[in-house]
């Protein structure tokens, strides 16, 4: 069977165009079309059908069954180019926050370490390797994001990572001297769906299983650890009355927006597949 890029290019030569003329008519760059016929990447399926109807053939001959659920799996989860920027500037905000977190503790422990223990100092150790393995994570989206090339396979890894690191930092709190069994039964109640999320984001956006379990488990994780965040800073408001200060405040908002990202990639995901499924029932 030919390939898309190969079909594309006769289509386009059948009407006498070159890549740059389509391009200007499609209103995309000449290198997007190139990397079409190419096969380096595919276009979405709205603009698979805008290129179908422009050069006046029919989706089934440019596209494949099996070529139209790849539109899904190797193009970048987030295509638009508005959101494709707010993607952009949430991972750079939320790398750029981490890296803060990391260097305020790094700075204020000489100024604690005469009065922590050994314990505390695996405690401060164990949060750092999390927090530097989600500053990789995020500052990998960051990159990928920028050159376009955020795909479901390494979206899924970066989010399983991201998952794995909050159960490595909770994990070690049910190790933790003083800690009875209640406080083991609450890190438990923080680990578990840590451990759900970055099953499901592997098999959902690596593995493509399209089962609704995996997409449902990963807006569930998500929507409890926004709700979680939202009810520790109450807690410490209402019960510790701790002052909120503006820094707070943004890294609150920045982690809320972390679960936002993943569940709206996990629904543009599931959009694009339906769509993928409608094109090959036709």
């Amino acid at each position: 069977m030919v390939e898309f890029g190969e079909q594309l290019r006769k289509a386009r030569e059948t009407k006498g165009m070159t890549q740059q003329t389509l391009a200007e008519h499609l209103y995309v760059t000449r290198q997007a079309v190139s990397r079409w016929e190419c096969g380096d990447r595919y276009p979405d399926l709205i603009m698979a059908k805008k290129l179908a109807a422009f050069l006046e053939v029919s989706l089934d001959d440019l596209l494949s069954t099996n070529e139209m659920k790849k539109v899904a799996e190797r193009n970048p989860i987030i295509e638009r180019p508005f959101m494709k920027h707010v993607q952009i500037i949430l991972y750079a905000c939320i790398s750029f926050s981490f890296l803060l977190t990391v260097a305020d503790i790094i700075m204020r422990f000489p100024m604690t370490s005469a009065s922590v223990n050994y314990s505390d100092i695996q405690l401060i150790a164990v949060n750092l390797l999390g927090l530097l393995i989600q500053i990789i994570v995020f500052a990998y989206g960051f990159v990928l994001a920028l050159q376009g090339t955020l795909t479901p396979k390494k979206s899924g890894i970066s989010i399983a990572l991201y998952f794995a690191s909050l159960c490595l930092t909770n994990s070690y709190r049910m190790t933790y001297p003083g800690f009875g069994w209640k406080n083991m039964a609450a890190a438990l109640l923080l680990i578990a769906p840590c451990l759900l999320g970055a099953a499901a984001a592997y098999q959902y956006f690596y593995i493509a299983k399209t089962k609704s379990v995996w997409y449902w488990s990963l807006i569930a994780v998500s929507g409890w650890e926004m709700f979680l965040i939202i009810w520790s800073t109450y807690s410490n408001i209402r019960w510790a009355a701790e002052f909120i200060s503006m820094n707070t405040a943004l890294n609150l908002l920045l982690k809320i927006c972390i679960y936002f990202l993943i569940i709206y990639q996990a629904y543009i995901m599931k959009q694009k597949r339906e769509q993928a499924s409608a094109a090959t029932a036709d």
